[in-house]
């Protein structure tokens, strides 16, 4: 059983649940091969820059988050930097969420399609947060020049046929998976997961959000990848060895790691 986290928040993390990374690390059962790190706005850019550069098992990735579109105008000056380190395996999180931010969609949208412009240049995976704007965020991408670009949609709360368009639009889109996909009220991400081939597929926890059950109420981590695993393999009827075998192989394609 091997498998990668491939979007966790360590320093959130360690904030929720009092716990430092090092003590995870030393009493997590279920030790993914690798962690990648994900930073959402310009005061943590430096934070995962240090913890990529402290840890072999460390790998980090840079965007603004949409929660913090006010903020890309000065981080679009860092973010070629960080992009450019030889830890950073991708570009984001970054993209459109109108389920809190629904007052300022139009700057959404601007700071995702210049992001999206500026993070094509690097030829690194895209990590895309899209929630709750299906129509335009697949405008958005159809639109643009995306070629062979790996492209991870992280935390897939949507149904099949959104899951279904995106996944037409390039076949190097792969969705992301997290505990969602075993909470009781959440047929329609399990419904999305039962269209959505396994070799398009990506496990991730989102930690410290979003813990599965039997998890439920605990700030996540990623020894809690297991449990999404096995539900995941419930819904496509398939052996969680093949499941983790394919997902593995999948992380290597995008990410390069």
């Amino acid at each position: 059983m091997t498998f990668i986290d491939t979007h966790c928040h360590l320093d959130t993390y360690e904030e929720h649940s009092a716990e430092s990374f090092d003590s995870l690390r030393e009493r997590i059962e279920f030790a993914p091969e690798a962690y990648i790190h994900v930073a959402c706005a310009p005061n943590d850019f430096e934070d995962a820059r240090i913890r990529s550069e402290s840890y072999a098992d460390v790998y980090a990735t840079y965007g603004v988050h949409p929660e913090y579109a006010n903020a890309y105008n000065e981080a679009k000056y860092l973010l070629p930097d960080y992009w450019s380190h030889p830890r950073c395996v991708g570009c984001g999180e970054f993209g459109l969420d109108y389920h809190y931010g629904k007052e300022n969609k139009t700057e959404q949208c601007i700071v995702f399609e210049d992001q999206l412009k500026q993070a094509l240049l690097t030829q690194k995976a895209l990590v895309l947060h899209l929630r709750e704007a299906e129509e335009d965020s697949l405008a958005i991408l159809k639109n643009a020049p995306l070629n062979d670009t790996k492209i991870h949609v992280h935390c897939f709360t949507s149904n099949a046929p959104f899951a279904e368009k995106l996944l037409s639009i390039s076949d190097n889109i792969f969705i992301g998976f997290t505990g969602i996909i075993t909470f009781k009220n959440a047929d329609n991400v399990r419904m999305a997961a039962s269209v959505v081939p396994l070799k398009r597929m990506l496990l991730e926890t989102d930690a410290p959000y979003l813990a599965p059950v039997p998890f439920r109420g605990t700030p996540a981590h990623s020894g809690m990848i297991p449990a999404i695993a096995e539900k995941l393999a419930e819904i496509k009827n398939v052996e969680i060895e093949e499941l983790y075998d394919v997902i593995r192989k999948n992380t290597h394609f995008v990410y390069g790691i």
